[in-house]
């Protein structure tokens, strides 16, 4: 059949239909298939172009030529690629990890101390018994400034003390001390506060002779600690709290020989101190440290005293002193491994720390005249009344990367006669990361 078979209006119609439907197909396809898409010329008229060039495809990663080509890169107000930042590693921290303090107060190594109680002194009324010895608490009154820093530390503490001839047991010899404390602090309140047990153990603290035998408490008196901070900047911070000393340890036990009867004299550990402090570190630029304590210990209550012998019992107390205690340390660094240093364990600085340390009683000492029927007159009181203590510490402070520290050091006493409580003192400290 032909076209004039067809019809003239039918073919038309017809084409008409065929082209409407190609358009529409060749639409479909460039939507379906937007990389067939034919490039549109490039304008024949110079446009004026405002802000950067155009982004070149080539340099910039995940970039699409066919649908980003005409985008214009933002403004740049710097050539220079942003410096690369890593996070702290704790394993180069000090031990104070993550701390929330500057660097330079977190560096700070704390105050290694000097601390041994006042001895009691008992004499007859002819003096011919003449002895010290501790008072409770196994030889020791709590003292903020050993192994403690006025920064807030999360730690366990481990302490010990020797501390040579620290006490007269009769005119021709005397005895020294071992002492060992363990404890431990942790933070709270974003860091700001801290609490602290610990409970000090004193080794052998017993003595035979002839004419004089002590047997004193192996236990001493548990202590808790609350610190916090009043005030910090970049360099230096203010501190304060409270120590609660309880009469968790034993008192001593005196049997005297060289008397008429053989006498006993008891003395009890009753005694809760208060000892509220004030503490102050200052970290300036450079390698040097400052920190210092002003503490005063308060004893409550009194210790109850029997004097027992064949005749009877008497019965009596003693009062402690009130102690003032001021602490000052020093530390600079000697050597710092750098950032380069990973090992864990390896030695991170050292520091050299010298201490001065002064106590001082703020009364006279309490004085205790008792006695029995067959022993009339017995003298107990603080040895030396009036005391004005001097001790200079010196001491070395290692850490490792972990944040442990090893810590050595010595005492060395500068007053005599009775104010001076020991003739030397050996210390050794391990503090490690709670």
């Amino acid at each position: 059949m032909g076209i004039r078979d067809f019809g003239f209006t039918r073919t038309v119609s017809l084409l008409t239909f065929i082209v409407v439907c190609g358009n529409g197909i060749a639409a479909w396809s460039q939507e379906a298939n937007p990389s067939r898409a034919p490039t549109p010329a490039a304008p024949t008229t110079p446009t004026l172009q405002v802000g950067p060039s155009p982004i070149d495809a080539a340099t910039q990663p995940g970039f699409s030529e066919a649908t980003d080509q005409n985008l214009l890169a933002p403004p740049r107000t710097n050539n220079r690629r942003p410096a690369r930042t890593s996070p702290v590693s704790t394993s180069r921290n000090t031990s104070r990890y993550n701390s929330a303090f500057s660097p330079r107060l977190a560096r700070a190594a704390p105050i290694m101390g000097d601390s041994f109680a006042p001895t009691l002194a008992f004499q007859d009324e002819l003096g011919l018994a003449v002895n010290e010895f501790p008072q409770g608490g196994g030889a020791t009154r709590s003292k903020i400034a050993e192994n403690s820093s006025s920064l807030p530390m999360d730690r366990y503490i481990f302490n010990y003390n020797y501390f040579r001839n620290a006490i007269d047991d009769s005119p021709y010899s005397s005895s020294s001390v071992d002492r060992f404390t363990l404890g431990f602090e942790k933070t709270f309140l974003d860091q700001m506060m801290s609490v602290e047990v610990r409970m000090p153990f004193v080794a052998d603290n017993d003595f035979v002779s002839t004419d004089f035998v002590r047997n004193g408490s192996d236990v001493g008196n548990l202590s808790v600690t609350l610190k916090g901070v009043l005030t910090s900047n970049a360099d230096s911070l203010l501190a304060a709290g409270l120590t609660i000393d309880t009469p968790t340890g034993g008192g001593s036990v005196l049997t005297i020989n060289n008397v008429v009867d053989q006498l006993i004299v008891d003395v009890s550990n009753d005694a809760v101190h208060l000892s509220p402090f004030l503490g102050f570190l200052y970290a300036p630029r450079g390698i040097n440290t400052h920190q210092g304590f002003l503490q005063i210990d308060v004893p409550t209550n009194a210790n109850a005293m029997q004097f027992r012998d064949v005749s009877g019992v008497a019965t009596t107390e003693l009062l402690e002193q009130t102690l003032l205690y001021v602490d000052y340390s020093f530390s600079r660094q000697l050597y710092h491994a750098g950032r380069g240093a990973q090992s864990s364990h390896g030695i991170r600085r050292i520091l050299g720390l010298a201490e001065l340390h002064y106590t001082t009683t703020l009364e006279d000492s309490d004085v205790v005249l008792s006695g029995t029927t067959s022993n009339p007159l017995f003298e107990v009181t603080s040895a030396g009344n009036r005391l004005d203590v001097v001790n200079i510490t010196l001491g070395l402070h290692t850490e490792l990367n972990n944040g442990t520290q090893l810590r050595l050091g010595t005492v060395a006493p500068i007053t005599n006669d009775d104010d001076r409580f020991f003739d030397f003192e050996f210390q050794a400290q391990l503090n490690i990361p709670l």
